[in-house]
């Protein structure tokens, strides 16, 4: 993993989510679209049944995944604690305006940056679009030298990893959603709240419906306006109403008059 060699870190070990599991996702996020699929520059976003666990309420962006593991931070996490006051013996006072976020529980003693910049400097790598991560001492002094804001420059204190497979094991089980990340979402000042808009839009609140594809279609089987029905179902015309029986079981009917349509069962 080259961002793994570059950084001087190991992956840990260990699997990072445990917790219930839930199906998978079934609606879009925001800032991007649900799409299942793993890589730099994506979000992991801790479902509802992860709440409780340590990674509970988490949004991961993702700057390396592979065969040989994968690596994140954790970027909703922002912590009390000053650039300064986690590294002293820096000189630059601009370090102060700087706030630490909790990366995750693996290399805590190391700090991470991801930076937004239009060309690379030594001592970075890329990751997606304009951001590069890098833990490279010059290259913090060159952000700071460069006044670089928060809105192009955070700092990370530890990182979350996966062994080879893991991720994809969690992902299997149902622990995570993978959506699309935009940089100005990694790098908002609302990030504190990035998880819960998240959620809203992956995992609306109330009860939610089982996904299996053929649920959808007895859903719907009473229903003819723009759907294609079930091909189990097979279609029948009495005096100008349509029915529709399954297996001799069950019967609906529907007659559709101008703007309404009337729906009647019966069990035959």
């Amino acid at each position: 993993m080259a961002i793994c060699v570059a950084l001087g870190v190991s992956l840990a070990s260990a699997s990072v989510a445990s917790g219930p599991l839930v199906p998978t996702s079934i609606a879009p996020a925001l800032p991007g679209t649900s799409s299942g699929k793993p890589g730099p520059g994506m979000f992991l976003v801790a479902r509802r049944a992860l709440d409780g666990s340590h990674f509970g309420q988490s949004v991961i962006y993702l700057v390396e995944h592979d065969e040989d593991g994968t690596l994140g931070l954790i970027v909703n996490r922002a912590s009390a604690i000053s650039l300064s006051e986690a590294v002293p013996d820096i000189e630059d006072k601009r370090a102060t305006a700087h706030a630490l976020y909790y990366g995750g529980p693996v290399g805590l003693p190391m700090i991470l940056m991801l930076v937004r910049s239009e060309l690379a400097t030594e001592g970075m790598v890329h990751v997606a679009a304009d951001v590069y991560i890098s833990s490279d001492r010059g290259v913090l002094e060159e952000v700071l030298a460069a006044k670089k804001p928060a809105s192009e420059v955070h700092f990370y204190i530890g990182y979350s990893g996966w062994a080879g497979g893991q991720l994809d094991s969690e992902l299997e089980r149902g622990s995570w959603h993978v959506v699309a990340a935009g940089p100005d979402a990694v790098f908002s000042g609302e990030t504190d709240s990035l998880w819960e808009r998240l959620i809203e839009r992956l995992e609306p609140e109330g009860i939610q419906v089982d996904s299996r594809p053929f649920l959808t279609a007895l859903a719907f089987a009473g229903t003819q306006r723009g759907t294609q029905r079930d091909t189990r179902f097979r279609k029948r015309d009495i005096k100008g109403h349509t029915l529709w029986a399954h297996k001799g079981i069950h019967c609906q009917w529907e007659s559709v008059c101008p703007g309404n349509i009337l729906h009647h069962s019966f069990c035959g």
